[in-house]
């Protein structure tokens, strides 16, 4: 008996190992602007009225701002890459990241116009932003003693 009760414990385990592993390798699906922009609005906890005039300034908003991505990478690796092409990647990454700002300030305005300051701040503090660390989940630690 107890040799089944244990068979039956370790079919139950790796049955549930496997079932957790299915679809692992399926590639992420990318969220709907709309859905970005709710979310948002219930997060900056928009009565109707702001959030009718929030949802489709926001879903521009990140419409712009996913114009300004910086270009994908050139296919070979970085060794093989010429000192011309390294420069133009360079150059390319800054003025994405020109652009960006310019669509942040831009947008900066249209948000205080429908939004409280608070709830701008809230809005610009977001991890995207590049105002908090990319990796918040992990502490710093101090130094060490000598």
């Amino acid at each position: 008996m107890r040799k089944w009760m244990v068979a039956a414990c370790f079919a139950l385990l790796a049955g549930s190992t496997l079932s957790a592993q299915e679809g692992g390798n399926a590639p992420r699906m990318r969220t709907d602007p709309g859905q970005m922009a709710k979310r948002m609005a219930g997060k900056l906890m928009l009565d109707d009225e702001t959030s009718a005039k929030f949802i489709p300034l926001y879903e521009e908003y990140m419409q712009k701002l996913a114009e300004c991505r910086i270009p994908g990478k050139k296919m070979g690796s970085q060794a093989a890459q010429s000192d011309k092409d390294i420069d133009e990647n360079i150059k390319a990454r800054f003025s994405a990241q020109e652009r960006r700002l310019d669509v942040q300030k831009s947008y900066y305005d249209k948000f205080k116009k429908v939004l409280t300051m608070r709830q701008v701040q809230q809005l610009y503090e977001r991890p995207d932003m590049g105002s908090r660390p990319r990796f918040q989940g992990q502490r710093q630690h101090p130094a060490p003693r000598r």
